[in-house]
C-alpha cells in the first residue's frame, strides 16, 4: 500500500495493469512493471566492470540504495531541480489553464512513478469537490495521454542517464548539463496510439503516428 495521495489512498496492485496501456516508451513500460514486482535489475551481481563485482550499481553516489524511487527523486549528489523545472514547463504547455496537484509530478511523494499510473482514478477520485470540476475532468482526460507522454520520457531520461553512469565510467550525470537534452526530449510529440480518438485527442498539439521507439530517446 502506497498510502494517502491527494486524499485517496492508493494500491499499487490494483493498477499494474495500466502500466501496458500507458502513452510512453516500451522500455519505461518495462522498468515500471518490473519495479512492481520486486525485479528492478540492480545490484553488484548485474552491474560489474570487466566480470568484476561492483557496488555502483548497488548504491547510490549518495551510499543509499539504488532504487527506482531513488533515482527519480534524486538526492544531494544529484540536485534534479532544473531538470524538474523542465518538466514543469513541459506539463503546464499541455494543461488546462487552472491547475490541479495531478499536473505537479513535484508533490507526487515517495513514490513519484506510482501516480502516473493512476492518474486517471486519482482525478476522478478528487476533482468533484471543487466548483466546476466537469469541464476540468472532461479537459484533464483530453489532455492525460500527453501528460502520460512528457512524464514517461522525463522518468525514462532520468533513467538512461543513470544507468549510463553505471555502465560508462567515462560518463558523469550533472543535471544542470542535461537541461537542454531534457527540453528537446520533452518537446518531441505524443504518438498517435490505437487509445487515442477524436474526443480524447487536443487538437492543438501536434501528433506523428510513430512507433513507440526506445532509441531516440537514449
Amino acid at each position: 500500500m502506497i498510502g494517502a495521495l491527494f486524499g485517496k489512498v492508493l494500491d499499487p496492485r490494483s493498477h499494474i495493469s495500466n502500466v501496458w496501456s500507458l502513452t510512453t516508451l516500451e522500455g519505461m513500460k518495462e522498468v515500471l512493471w518490473k519495479e512492481m514486482n520486486s525485479a528492478q535489475v540492480l545490484g553488484h551481481r548485474y552491474h560489474g566492470t570487466q566480470g568484476k563485482k561492483s557496488d555502483v550499481g548497488r548504491r547510490c553516489t549518495c551510499s543509499k540504495e539504488m532504487s527506482l524511487g531513488h533515482i527519480l527523486l534524486g538526492c544531494n549528489a544529484y540536485n534534479l531541480q532544473p531538470l524538474m523545472a523542465e518538466l514543469l514547463d513541459a506539463l503546464r504547455g499541455v494543461s488546462p489553464k487552472s491547475s490541479f496537484r495531478t499536473l505537479h509530478p513535484d508533490e507526487w511523494g515517495s513514490s513519484p512513478w506510482y501516480p502516473l499510473l493512476a492518474l486517471r482514478a486519482l482525478e476522478e477520485a478528487t476533482l468533484p469537490i471543487f466548483k466546476g470540476w466537469k469541464k476540468m475532468l472532461k479537459a484533464l482526460k483530453n489532455l492525460r495521454q500527453r501528460r502520460e507522454w512528457i512524464i514517461g520520457i522525463y522518468y525514462w531520461m532520468l533513467w538512461k542517464w543513470r544507468m549510463k553512469e553505471i555502465h560508462n565510467v567515462e560518463f558523469k550525470f550533472v543535471p544542470l548539463l542535461c537541461t537542454s537534452s531534457m527540453r528537446q526530449a520533452l518537446q518531441q510529440p505524443c504518438p498517435v496510439t490505437k487509445k487515442d480518438t477524436p474526443e480524447g485527442r487536443d487538437d492543438q498539439a501536434p501528433t506523428v503516428k510513430t512507433r513507440l521507439t526506445d532509441e531516440a530517446y537514449i
